[in-house]
């Protein structure tokens, strides 16, 4: 499994070179123009404003990822004919959709890097770098990476997948308390939210970022992990290679 991973992440890498420079400068140029677009949210409180929309804005892109592009990434395969290149070797598809996720995750880095220093330096707060910051990285994709992949596996149109997930991206997004407090969800939405990752991905980061890993935030790390193993292994067992 592992072995058949890192080969899936070296093809995924050389893939990187065609359309990795794009990519990054997108997912760079990105979350730098949400920091410098929002005013303090918060109350005009310096460390709400960067609780909140520096890990917001995170999330953001950690959920494009997910969602958008995996789905994107996999209908493309699906127009270029590479499924019947990969449906013919002896491998998974969630080891494939993970491959996607690490070189995703990976192109995305140098954004996310630079989001929490223009952050840390707009709002005069400094970010608490820990492992758990690098933790919720992967998980937070791979919990929604379900969604993606299946855009991705199981409808044949290109169109109508690019479509398909980016309006899941929107519905997802305003649904959850990313940028904004649990509290200021209306009733209904709010209830919805506890059953959509970036709700726990946003609280995870922010109390990572705030240096405090509590009960509450292994709560997060939980969530995310279980959400990201019944993605992997609806991916695995659920959806068919399409190869016509």
């Amino acid at each position: 499994m592992l072995r058949t991973y890192a080969l899936l992440t070296r093809i995924q890498l050389l893939e990187l070179r065609t359309w990795g420079p794009i990519t990054v400068v997108f997912t760079t140029l990105f979350p730098i123009a949400m920091i410098l677009g929002f005013g303090v949210i918060g109350g005009g409180v310096p460390e709400s404003g960067f609780l909140y929309v520096v890990t917001g804005t995170a999330v953001m892109s950690l959920v494009t990822i997910g969602i958008t592009a995996t789905a994107q990434d996999l209908g493309e395969m699906q127009r270029k004919g590479d499924f019947q290149y990969y449906a013919s070797l002896p491998i998974s598809k969630a080891s494939l959709v993970g491959a996607i996720v690490t070189v995703r995750v990976l192109s995305a880095l140098p954004g996310l890097a630079l989001t929490l220093v223009i952050g840390s330096t707009r709002y005069d707060t400094p970010a608490d770098i820990n492992p758990g910051t690098l933790v919720l990285l992967p998980l937070t994709v791979l919990a929604l990476s379900g969604v993606g992949a299946a855009i991705g596996l199981l409808i044949t149109d290109f169109r109508v997948v690019a479509t398909l997930s980016q309006l899941s991206f929107i519905v997802v997004m305003f649904a959850s308390p990313v940028l904004i407090p649990l509290h200021s969800l209306p009733d209904v939405l709010q209830w919805f939210a506890y059953a959509l990752p970036p709700t726990y991905a946003a609280d995870g980061f922010r109390h990572a970022l705030a240096g405090t890993l509590d009960a509450r935030f292994l709560l997060d790390v939980g969530v995310l992990a279980a959400c990201a193993v019944v993605s992997l292994v609806a991916v695995g067992r659920g959806m068919r290679w399409r190869v016509t």
